[in-house]
């Protein structure tokens, strides 16, 4: 019999695979490794936290507060990867107008340099003795798991009731959220505990099949949307910053100006595609 454990295991062993073979590319900063690693890390974070009652509570809460740790440093670099690419896309939709100044230098500039000292803080985070307990830890908790006696012959049967647990959080989320529909740090809050709705519902599809696949991709959505959102936020209070850079320099604001108020449009269209997405997901039954 498949049980309860053996399923979030074999779930967090491909994360690990991932974490663990993504280490050295990561470390150069391969084409896409450092955003893969981070996917892996958040998976496996997500992972203990929603079926956290099949283990024993030490292992499991020094593994998942290291893998934030380690979270924190994939996050930065990938941040800034992500900002240029979405900043030097939508400059490209503006008409080309001198007024704007050296803008895309500025830009491409700038978020180099943030991503260039994020990446090396990274790797020099992954050259200490922190980095190697965590690669040691989650490697001797996948070998070795701290299954409680309790849930070691418990069917897989389980696992959606605790996944019930990670969407009625996005749904109290989402009710605290809607209080100030307007207020972006609430509702990346939601976005946050959807992802661990998603992740959790992926790691069933093995067990459940088309039924899990169908909200892993019904939360995948609503990610989706909110992460637009939320890099709307994100995106704005990176170009006010950088608009008063510009000015303090001798250079036209324009540009900034005109790309805040296409964030602005995106950021209104966006909220709303993810609630609709949300309303959608929560109304899914479970598997």
């Amino acid at each position: 019999m498949t049980t309860a454990s053996d399923v979030v295991l074999d779930y967090l062993r491909i994360q690990g695979d991932v974490i663990a073979g993504r280490a050295d590319d990561v470390r150069v900063d391969a084409p896409d490794a450092v955003h893969r690693s981070r996917v892996a890390t958040r998976r496996s974070r997500s992972a203990l936290r929603t079926f956290a009652p099949l283990f024993r509570r030490p292992p499991l809460r020094a593994l998942r507060n290291e893998l934030a740790w380690h979270a924190d440093h994939l996050g930065a670099p990938r941040d800034a990867e992500v900002l240029k690419e979405r900043l030097l896309a939508a400059l490209a939709t503006l008409p080309v107008d001198p007024a704007y100044g050296p803008i895309a230098d500025r830009l491409a500039a700038s978020l180099d340099e943030t991503h260039a000292r994020a990446h090396a803080s990274l790797v020099e985070s992954m050259a200490t003795d922190r980095y190697t307990a965590l690669r040691d830890a989650l490697a001797a908790f996948l070998a070795d798991p701290p299954v409680r006696k309790s849930a070691r012959g418990e069917g897989a049967e389980v696992l959606p009731d605790l996944l019930a647990g990670a969407v009625d959080r996005v749904g109290r989320l989402t009710e605290r959220a809607a209080e100030i529909d307007d207020d972006a740090h609430r509702w990346h809050e939601v976005r946050k505990a959807a992802k661990a709705a998603r992740y959790c519902s992926e790691a069933l599809i093995p067990a459940f099949g088309d039924d899990a696949r169908t909200l892993a991709e019904a939360w995948e959505q609503v990610t989706e949307s909110f992460g637009e959102h939320q890099d709307t936020v994100v995106a704005e209070t990176y170009l006010a910053t950088e608009a008063v850079r510009a000015s303090q320099a001798g250079e036209p604001a324009d540009g900034y100006l005109a790309l805040i108020a296409l964030e602005l449009d995106l950021r209104e269209e966006s909220l709303h595609t993810g609630q609709r997405a949300l309303h959608e997901a929560l109304e899914l039954p479970l598997p």
